[in-house]
């Protein structure tokens, strides 16, 4: 589904991601873990094309896509929600997402002549119940409280009509409650939509209940890879990240 071959970026000598390669499969998911510094971020900046790889490549469904604009990726099918949400603070819920909707169909040429159109309604409350936010579409976006304003990112990623979706720490900023809630969310999202997720966090209980197959990353290469058991028990994942023994 997506494929990363040597993929390699540094800043100033210093190497973000090296050589790195991955697989994932389709409606399979997926985490990415590591220290502070392990190159987490970048290696979603390389895959969304927000930076330009120094070298390797990156292949959607066989498709190359590597150092592809953004907009070009996107309309490909990789969609992305961010670690700090991304929302229109003076709209509502509903109105947030037909925004994410019109872009994605009609880019911005006469946005607002067609907000009212009845298949965006109809696909807009799609998603707001897809994404539990249907109770609280009317509501505006920066009176929403902060797990469901994760939750509209993820919504308007959604929108974009996405194969493969990437959460960027979802549960970030959130107390132990609200984290379960959130991943409870996404699994049943996963269930219904049968989409790709690959997902940065750092909390190993989430990672280990909710992930197929986990990639460890540290100081931009891919320490380990494998299934939840096999990580837990992997020497070299627990001296480097883990800790304990």
């Amino acid at each position: 589904m997506l494929k990363l071959i040597n993929l390699s970026k540094s800043f100033g000598g210093i190497f973000a991601t090296n050589n790195v390669s991955l697989e994932l499969k389709k409606e399979s998911i997926n985490a990415v873990i590591g220290p502070n510094g392990a190159g987490k971020t970048t290696l979603f900046n390389l895959i969304t094309g927000k930076l330009k790889a120094d070298s390797g490549k990156v292949f959607l469904e066989e498709q190359n896509i590597t150092n592809l604009s953004e907009t070009e990726i996107t309309h490909l099918g990789i969609a992305r929600a961010f670690q700090i949400a991304n929302i229109f603070p003076t709209l509502s819920v509903y109105e947030s997402i037909k925004l994410a909707i019109l872009s994605k169909k009609h880019g911005l040429y006469n946005m607002w002549g067609r907000f009212s159109d009845h298949s965006i309604n109809i696909e807009a409350n799609q998603i707001a119940k897809l994404s539990g936010l249907y109770k609280v579409k009317n509501i505006i976006c920066s009176e929403l409280s902060h797990g469901d304003q994760k939750l509209l990112d993820i919504a308007l990623a959604l929108a974009l009509k996405p194969k493969i979706l990437l959460l960027d720490e979802p549960t970030a900023g959130m107390g132990p409650e609200e984290r379960w809630m959130m991943i409870s969310k996404i699994k049943d999202l996963w269930k219904k939509t049968k989409m790709t997720i690959l997902f940065i966090e750092h909390d190993m209980d989430i990672v280990f209940d909710i992930a197929q197959k986990i990639y460890v990353l540290q100081q931009g290469r891919v320490l380990a890879e494998g299934l939840p058991k096999d990580i837990k028990q992997n020497q070299n994942v627990i001296d480097a990240y883990l800790g304990g023994g």
